[in-house]
């Protein structure tokens, strides 16, 4: 009897280590709070953080190191590395002001932490992986985290429809992401990244028609599924309600997480289907001008901080579509920098946010007002977020602008330069406006005092350090960008047409 031998794929485990140390995290700290159900929630968090750590350690040494591992399937490049540090931070950012939150709206349940660095493990595969299977696997377990994390707070009506909500939708785009990836397989009979660009090459000097329908119609599905991850219009109808109804602590999880995660799978799609550019080009030049307007027009007319914010998230998603319009290394170097100040940003502004609404669902505009005089720290840091969400120099957010701007410049994307400025100058009033209600006199009776635990405090000290910090300095970062996008540098090259 003839015996099947199966080829077993080598493994560079230098390569797994930052994703084994995030999974060897959750499952300590789930197997901690399942035998010892009395051990404080802060230690639960204190081992996340750690894993956390050993994780970015891991991923340091990878820096300059392009190993690929199962069969090419993940790969640690400048690029995967660069995204999974953006990914590892904002996790522990998020976990450091987490337990008081969930403490304050008792919903202190210890699978938040092993849920979220589920989540975590997912995210850190998709930018890692350049197979469409591992993606949409990696995507899953990202989705099927946050879908529990939304609705945490069960008693709470709002938070329960939040991840209603985002589950069907959800699943909805997962089935267009799955079903744009079938189309390509039969286009392509591969579903690794690399062979797309040669199949669109090869049926357009063949003269085949099947092959380049199959690959428009696989790429236009899985820009659906992507666009609904990174809230871009018009897949952006979730973004309000999901924000505004789940946790503000997971909100701000959500808001950094799944874009770098959705914008680091899209870049090094589009990247693979340089070819088919004269196709995607416009569909992406559209959809980033539409998110930046749309977004901040919105938001203009909002009256509650968090859907406000909301509304935000989905215009600071158009402009990091621009450096993917781009198509240049310059474009893809900003979008990676903006990346990491927008998660700074998002993340300490939704943590001011949880302090606003630790005792109750109050997170309205008129709520802020008085800040200044309850908590003075508190009104400090808020400024500056919003200076920085802003673009407003000297802050990292004026960088980030500033980079996409001349990304686009480069390409010869004046058009979309143009729109990035205008609504640049539209998010600055709405912006501006919440930093005067911040220090303007809270009407009616007094409000109470705020306290800022040590853990909150920590998260946004390092926000406001780092953003005034690369406002200053910014060319640490920028470079570290630039070396990363080297990697799809020499990849657009080798793929245009």
């Amino acid at each position: 009897m003839e015996t099947i031998s199966f080829p077993v794929p080598e493994i560079q485990f230098s390569a797994l280590m930052p994703l084994l140390m995030v999974v060897g995290a959750a499952l300590l700290v789930l197997l901690v709070e399942l035998f010892f159900p009395r051990v404080p929630h802060t230690a639960l968090s204190g081992l996340g953080v750690l894993g956390l750590g050993a994780s970015a350690y891991f991923l340091m040494l990878l820096w300059r190191n392009d190993i690929a591992t199962f069969a090419d399937m993940l790969r640690s490049d400048n690029l995967s590395v660069m995204f999974s540090l953006i990914i590892v931070g904002a996790t522990a950012l998020t976990m450091l002001f987490s337990e008081d939150y969930l403490q304050a709206r008792g919903i202190r349940l210890g699978e938040f932490y092993p849920l979220l660095l589920f989540a975590t493990a997912g995210a850190l595969i998709m930018v890692s992986s350049t197979d469409l299977i591992v993606i949409f696997l990696g995507l899953e377990v990202l989705s099927l985290s946050l879908y529990v994390l939304c609705g945490l707070a069960r008693t709470e009506l709002r938070s329960e429809e939040s991840a209603l909500k985002y589950f069907l939708l959800g699943a909805f785009a997962s089935a267009f992401l799955l079903y744009g990836i079938a189309l390509v397989y039969g286009a392509v009979g591969n579903v690794d990244m690399t062979y797309i660009a040669s199949a669109w090459n090869n049926a357009q000097a063949s003269n085949n028609p099947v092959t380049p329908a199959l690959l428009i119609a696989g790429a236009a599905l899985m820009i659906v599924g992507l666009g609904f991850k990174a809230a871009l219009v018009p897949f952006h109808m979730w973004t309000p309600d999901v924000y505004q109804g789940a946790p503000t602590v997971v909100t701000a999880y959500m808001a950094a997480v799944s874009k770098v995660a959705a914008f680091a799978v899209l870049a090094r799609l589009i990247g693979s289907m340089m070819p088919l550019q004269e196709v995607w080009g416009p569909v992406l030049w559209w959809l980033s001008a539409l998110s930046m307007t749309i977004g901040n027009l919105v938001a203009m007319v909002q009256r509650d901080a968090k859907r406000m914010l909301a509304y935000s998230s989905i215009a600071h998603a158009g402009y990091l579509v621009i450096g993917i319009v781009s198509a240049n290394a310059a474009g893809v170097a900003a979008m990676v920098f903006y990346l990491v100040v927008y998660s700074l940003m998002t993340i300490g502004a939704f943590g001011v946010l949880s302090l606003m609404s630790r005792a109750g669902d109050n997170t309205s505009i008129s709520a802020l007002q008085g800040l200044w005089k309850r908590h003075p720290f508190l009104a400090i840091v808020m400024a500056v977020l919003l200076f920085s969400l802003a673009g407003v120099p000297p802050t990292a957010g004026f960088w980030g602008k500033w980079y996409l701007f001349l990304g686009a410049v480069q390409a010869n994307q004046i058009a979309l330069a143009v729109i990035l400025a205008v609504n640049s100058v539209i998010g600055a009033y709405y912006y501006l406006r919440l930093t005067l209600t911040l220090y303007a006199d809270a009407p009616g009776e007094e409000q109470l005092a705020l306290r800022a635990p040590a853990g909150m405090v920590a998260c946004l000290l390092i926000c406001v350090v780092g953003l005034i910090g690369l406002g200053l300095m910014p060319t640490p970062i920028a470079d570290w960008s630039r070396e990363a996008a080297q990697v799809m540098e020499s990849w657009l090259t080798a793929m245009k047409p």
